[in-house]
Order: C-alpha cells, then structure tokens, then sequence
C-alpha cells in the first residue's frame, strides 16, 4: 500500500507541474531561469523577491552591463545573485555571493574580470571571472567603514569605476544613528589594483562624516573625483564640501569644491555625478536642487543652468531633482526624476514640475541644445560607442502612469526617440550593447495604490532594429 501511495504522490507532483506551466507560462518549474519570447526579444524570470510599495522611497534594485566578449548579459540581483546570460536568455552560469542585494556593477576593459558591490552586513566588492562565475579576489567595506548590524547599518558599496589599467575605483557608506537620535554617514573611496592590492583609501586615517554615492577617474588628468550627497546636514560636519579631487595613483587630496546651496535647501547635494569627459578637460556634475555644472578638471565652475528651479506651490517648495551628469560627443547630458515636495517627499505634489523626467543637452559653451522629456523617471542610462543613450524608465510616482515603464532609446544628436521598449512593471536597470543593436533591462514588481500587484522580477533582452546602423 505503501508503494502505491508513493506512486500516487509523484503522479500528483506531476500534475501540479504541469498544472503551474499551465498558470504562469514561462516560470516552469523545471527550468525556474528559462527565457521566453518577447516582444523583439527574449525575457527571463529572476526569481521571487518582495514586491514593494509604488510610491516607496528605495524601490528594488538590480544591476546589468553587456559583456562584448562573452556575448551575454552580467546581470546582479536582489537576491545576491549574479548571472551570465547570454544574448537568447540562455543561463552560461550563476554565482550566489551571500545575503546581500547587489547594487553596483562594473567591468574591466579586457571584458575578464565583472567588479560588483554590494549591501549587507560585511558590504563586499567582489572580482569575478566573468567566463567562470569565480571569485578572483574580494573585500569587505566594513573593514572600511564599519558596520552595525544591530542597527541594521550595513555598508554598501554604491559606484564603481576603472582607469585604463583596470585599477577600481569605489565609494562604500553606510547609515547610521548616533546616541542623541541624530543621523550621519560613514563614507570612503578605495583604489584596488586588478589582482586585488588595495592602491590607496581616502581619506587615509579617518572616515567621511557624509554620504558619498559616486566617483569618477580620468587618466587624461591623472585625477580621481568623490561627490557628496549629504541630505542630513550638519554645521559641526567634517567633511562638508560638495566635491573632493584626489591624485588617482597615491590617493593624495588635491583640492576640494564646495557649491553654496539654492533656497530652500541647505547643502548642494549630488547623486548621480560628476563624470569626467572623455578628454579629461571637462567634468559635468547635477545637484538634487535641480541645477546642472559644467566644471573644469579641477572644478572650477564654467557655467551652471537651472534645470529644475525649485518654486513653492500651496506653501510648499517643489522640484524636480537632478541626477546625471556627462559630456557626451554631443553636448553635455544632465537628467532629472520626478517631481518632489522638500518638506516631506513621501507626501505626494499637487502638480509635477514641469522640467520633471527629463534629459537636457547643453553645448560645452552652455547654450541649450534640447529637452526629452519622458512620462516617468529615467532610473538609470547606458551608451553605446556610437550616438545612443538607453534610458531605464521606471515609476512616476505622482501620476502613476503605469504605461511608462520601459527602456527608452534615444539618438543622443537630435534628441529624438529612436525606440521604446515596454514592460509592465517599473524598469529599474538598463544596459546597451556598444553598436546599439541589443538593449537589456531589468523590471520589478510593484504593489499599486489599488492593491494590484504589477510586472515581475526579470531581465528583459531585445533586438534594437536600427541600433548598430552607422
């Protein structure tokens, strides 16, 4: 009887199996990273992860850069998981790194080893083999900037860069809250060499009392560059100005930049930038106040514009924050996200601001080239070697316009929508193949005001018919 009643099971698992291919199409049981057919592409399913909030501050993450020799997709999740795809959504092989949510990505110039950041306990930067999915060499931010987890104040490793001989270049912080219920910052900027000999760490003997979410390198000028982006202010903090320039082979502070703040806010705050030019010459940087910089290599200012000028509406000051900043073949590109409230920025606005979700060109001389402006926030951008930006699409958090959510192509010399490609729910991650013909991006699921839950946790690979013409 025994016997029969194991029979009975596998025949019921069967059924069930079948029954789910049935229900969810794509997500077999038997093969949970199978890629399915999309529109002008493929499409393959992460894995579960929690469905947050629409309307969250710090919404899912996820990370993907093409890998020209491989062929494939480098992709990192929420789940501390990394892939390699390749360009038919075909698993090459997966690497569980810990508990962590991968958050930043970056590869070396020969295409062989994948540099990924993470959040968690012991915030690690790992070296990958890119052909293998091994671990060449790691460490851990907590050794730089300490970690609570008791506080659940975990280092993060948010921005990496390379220098032509594939030294990395990374900023790690963490959050925390101090005894007296104030909030601060632990930060610091690392150099390791490509076989994994820590190079310098700035600053030497002490960490940053900010926020420090990006960094750049330049071999033209033999510069690296830290930004700040410190929304908690204090008078009594250390490190209070807006940009710090090191020698990038020894780590040395050559000078510093401090931005006085615009009305209402009190400290000028950058997210996304500064980005050297590829001539070193330039260094285009946007504040969260809505202006975008152009810089000289040591930071001196050569023009600022207002993309997004804050104005109070009903009593309350709103603005459009900016992000992006770089110096492109064509001009320079700055980007800004959705409209916000600066008393309180979970509180929705009574109207968005009209320079909101928008990328600007300016010529090097600052004279206004264009505005494209998308129907929701452009969460991350990718370019190709030639004249395309890919552009991530993901919420508007004020609208809820629900169509937006995409990768949007654009031809970075006029301005114009060269392609857009839709997913349901936000896309939150985006990367470009260097001649433009594949575009991949990574959606999220989200949980609507109404209780509907929207899109899924996958990566998304199409064809970008045009994109490799000349």
């Amino acid at each position: 009887m025994s016997k029969w009643k194991g029979y009975l099971g596998i025949v019921l698992l069967l059924l069930s199996w079948l029954a789910l291919y049935w229900i969810t199409g794509s997500r077999t049981p038997w093969n949970h990273f199978g890629a399915s057919d999309d529109k002008n592409g493929v499409s393959v399913y992460l894995g579960d992860i929690q469905t947050q909030n629409y309307d969250r501050m710090g919404f899912t993450r996820a990370v993907v850069h093409y890998a020209e020799k491989e062929q494939g997709w480098i992709v990192g999740t929420e789940r501390g998981e990394l892939f390699l795809f390749d360009n038919e959504g075909q698993q090459r092989w997966k690497r569980s790194l810990g508990i962590g949510k991968l958050v930043s990505l970056q590869l070396t110039h020969d295409g062989a080893l994948a540099l990924v950041g993470e959040v968690s306990p012991e915030g690690r930067l790992y070296a990958v083999n890119v052909h293998t999915g091994d671990i060449v060499w790691e460490y851990k931010s907590a050794d730089f900037v300490g970690s609570d987890a008791a506080q659940r104040s975990y280092p993060s490793v948010v921005h990496i860069v390379i220098d032509k001989n594939d030294n990395v270049y990374a900023n790690a912080y963490r959050f925390l809250v101090r005894k007296d219920g104030s909030r601060g910052y632990n930060g610091r900027m690392v150099a390791i060499g490509k076989q994994g000999k820590l190079l310098w760490q700035f600053p030497k003997n002490e960490v940053m009392d900010s926020w420090i979410n990006w960094c750049d390198v330049s071999d033209a000028n033999g510069r690296a560059v830290l930004s700040t982006s410190s929304y908690d202010y204090h008078e009594d903090m250390k490190y209070r100005d807006t940009m710090y320039f090191m020698d990038k082979n020894t780590g040395e502070l050559l000078n510093s930049v401090s931005l006085p703040p615009v009305e209402p806010f009190d400290n000028t705050v950058m997210r996304g930038s500064p980005n050297f030019s590829a001539d070193g010459k330039y260094l285009s940087a946007s504040a969260s106040d809505g202006r975008g910089f152009l810089f000289d290599e040591k930071g001196k200012m050569l023009w600022s514009r207002f993309l997004s000028k804050p104005a109070q509406v009903d009593g309350a000051w709103l603005n459009a924050s900016g992000r992006d900043g770089y110096v492109t073949p064509y001009g320079v590109l700055f980007t800004t996200i959705n409209t916000f409230n600066r008393e309180n920025w979970q509180l929705p606005t009574p109207v968005e601001h009209p320079s909101s979700n928008s990328i600007f060109m300016f010529n090097i001389d600052g004279t206004f080239r264009y505005q494209y402006q998308a129907e929701a926030t452009m969460e991350e951008l990718a370019f190709s070697a030639d004249k395309l930006v890919a552009c991530a699409i993901g919420r508007n958090v004020r609208t809820h316009n629900y169509k937006a959510h995409g990768a949007l192509v654009l031809d970075l010399a006029s301005g114009k929508q060269q392609n857009f490609f839709a997913t349901e729910g936000p896309c939150q991650a985006i990367a470009i193949s260097p001649d433009g013909s594949l575009v991949a991006g990574v959606e999220a699921p989200a949980l609507t005001p109404q209780g509907k839950i929207i899109g899924a946790y996958r990566l998304h690979i199409w064809k970008n018919e045009g994109g490799g013409e000349k």
